[in-house]
């Protein structure tokens, strides 16, 4: 039998290197991230769908209708986040939707992302105030 890298005869080494990261269950997406895309978009989908079918009479087929296109927003968001996340380290993705939702004003100020001009030395001179107790002994 030939040799094949990482198998000794008949049994495999196993080498856990992806232990602590999440498990893709879903077209390259995680499970936190297919339950947050759902959420969404039952959250957006639903209200939107009951509200232009409730004139028509068929308020309750909004509900239906809101959950399916939530599985269609899953969809079109897991292959546009598959995407965003190919030849990238684990979680960079959620940098940048978090910066970019930073740049809209929602979310938290936690990331610098403007450009300035930084200089070691200060514009003015800094005068130390004297201590109370200090005195001059020259």
């Amino acid at each position: 039998m030939a040799d094949i890298e990482g198998m000794r005869g008949r049994e495999i080494d196993y080498i856990p290197d992806r232990l602590i990261a999440e498990p893709v269950v879903f077209r390259g997406l995680t499970d936190s991230e297919v339950v947050g895309i759902m959420v969404i978009g039952i959250v957006f989908w639903t209200p939107v769908s009951i509200v232009i079918l409730l004139p028509f009479g068929y308020g309750l087929f909004g509900i239906a209708l809101g959950i399916g296109l939530a599985i269609l927003t899953l969809l079109v968001a897991g292959k546009k986040l598959t995407d965003m996340k190919r030849k990238q380290p684990d979680g960079l993705h959620m940098v940048f939707i978090k910066k970019w939702l930073q740049r809209k004003g929602f979310g938290k100020q936690v990331f610098i992302d403007e450009s300035k001009h930084w200089d070691i030395r200060r514009s003015y001179e800094v005068k130390k105030p004297k201590k109370e107790h200090e005195e001059d002994e020259y």
